[in-house]
């Protein structure tokens, strides 16, 4: 006797999958709400497709192609489970085709990053400029994420050509080059001092730039690997939702068979 009957396991399966969409939509709006990094630095067309918009597009995804697989295999609607898998077959060879892209482009994605970092420095610190400090939080959550300062490095602060309102604020002609808080050690700092002594503990010195592209290439591989797991549990979705549609299929037409042979015996 089975326990878990195909019908169970493809609903237990899709719920997870709503979870797994609901938490993903949720995080999307949460970071498209705060801004910053991922809505600023991450981002691709001109800022209308970000990392949140992404995410909340794929989240609602899940939890409508999730529907049809729960409604469809716990009521036993076999129009339901076909509309799910011609749905799920088009996102399986839509997946793989982004894989691809997104592999093809990465050199790309990595330079939009960085330019968008380089705008942004420009206009640090200005209120003038930033309103809604929307550029200061994303220059200072790039930095403390990725433990660095500045685009190339921390003398980038005292180039007008790279951070021009910081610059002419506090680096106008010092001896001194002032460091945002974010490029300092120190949590709590709001501001510290360039020291080039080697082996200083007061402020990073790696630049964004090189930090970023070290990023990508560590993470590259753990994000394939999520997504040929991705592809490889929605073909065992595809192939859960085949079997039940296939023995509801062949149910009713069992049903039907012994309906019409009861209805020719009692004719006679």
């Amino acid at each position: 006797k089975r326990f878990i009957t195909p019908r169970v396991r493809e609903a237990v399966v899709s719920t997870q999958s709503t979870g797994a969409g609901g938490g993903m939509l949720g995080l999307g709006i949460y970071y498209h709400l705060e801004g910053g990094l991922y809505d600023q630095v991450l981002n691709e067309l001109d800022g209308n497709l970000t990392v949140p918009v992404v995410m909340m597009f794929l989240g609602s995804l899940f939890i409508f192609i999730s529907f049809f697989a729960i409604v469809g295999a716990m009521c036993e609607v076999v129009i339901m489970l076909k509309i799910y898998l011609s749905i799920i077959a088009i996102v399986l060879i839509l997946e793989v085709i982004l894989m691809g892209v997104c592999v093809a482009m990465r050199g790309e994605v990595e330079k939009r990053a960085v330019l968008a970092i380089h705008n942004l420095m420009e206009h640090y610190g200005d209120e003038t400029a930033d309103e809604l400090n929307i550029i200061t939080k994303t220059i200072d959550q790039t930095q403390t994420w990725l433990d660095c300062c500045g685009l190339d490095g921390p003398e980038d602060w005292k180039n007008s050509t790279k951070a021009e309102w910081w610059a002419s604020r506090y680096n106008d002609g010092t001896v001194e080059v002032t460091l945002p808080g974010s490029c300092c050690i120190a949590p709590s700092a709001s501001t510290c001092q360039l020291d080039n002594t080697e082996g200083q503990t007061i402020h990073h010195t790696a630049g964004c730039r090189q930090k970023f592209y070290k990023f990508v290439e560590e993470n590259v591989t753990y994000v394939t690997v999520i997504g040929i797991v991705l592809i490889v549990l929605q073909v065992f979705i595809m192939i859960s939702a085949l079997k039940i549609r296939y023995e509801l299929s062949s149910k009713y037409d069992c049903d039907d068979y012994a309906t019409g042979s009861n209805m020719e015996i009692t004719s006679l």
